[in-house]
C-alpha cells in the first residue's frame, strides 16, 4: 500500500484510486478544526452505522472538497462499495441509503451506493471534476482527479 499521494498544485490528489487507512486520512486531511471535525464525524459514521450492520466494513471511497486542499469542506462525500459482497450486506446498503438525508444531517456524509448495474459507477464519476470546478481551476474539461478508498 502506497501512502496517500501528495496534493496537486490545483489542490487535487493525483488521478487515480489511493488505498488508504483512516489513521492516514487523519494526518493528512485534518490539518485544522473544520477537516478534524469531519474526520471525527466520519470516524462515528463508520462506528454507529457500518460496524453494526455489516460482518465486515465494506470498502468507502472518500471523495469532494474533503480530499482537496480546501481548508473547509462542508462535508463528505462518500461511496458505500457493495458491487462484491453478499445479497444481505447489499440490501442492508440500501436500506442504510434510505436514511441519507438523515446521515447528512448527523455526520455530514453525502452517502452513494457502489452497485454493479447501476446506470452510474459513482467512484468513476466522483474522479471527474465538474465542469465549472475545472473551469476555476484552468483545467480541461474531463479532468480526472484523485478519491481515497478506505481500507
Amino acid at each position: 500500500q502506497m501512502p496517500i499521494p501528495a496534493f496537486d498544485r490545483f489542490g487535487l490528489l493525483p488521478g487515480g484510486i489511493h488505498e488508504c487507512t483512516i489513521e492516514e486520512v487523519e494526518m493528512n486531511l485534518a490539518w485544522n478544526d473544520v477537516r478534524r471535525q469531519l474526520t471525527a464525524q466520519l470516524r462515528d459514521f463508520i462506528a454507529v452505522e457500518l460496524v453494526p450492520r455489516f460482518a465486515v466494513v465494506p470498502p468507502v471511497v472518500l471523495d469532494g472538497s474533503y480530499v482537496s486542499q480546501k481548508a473547509s469542506p462542508s462535508n463528505i462525500n462518500l461511496v458505500l462499495e457493495l458491487s462484491d459482497l453478499p445479497d444481505t450486506d447489499q440490501w442492508e446498503g440500501q436500506m442504510l441509503l434510505q436514511g441519507k438525508a438523515e446521515l447528512f444531517r448527523s455526520y455530514q456524509i453525502d452517502l452513494h451506493l457502489g452497485l454493479n448495474g447501476l446506470k452510474k459507477d459513482f467512484v468513476d464519476l466522483l474522479q471527474n471534476l465538474r465542469p465549472q470546478t475545472a473551469l476555476e481551476k484552468g483545467l480541461y474539461h474531463g479532468h480526472r482527479k484523485g478519491v481515497l478508498r478506505l481500507m
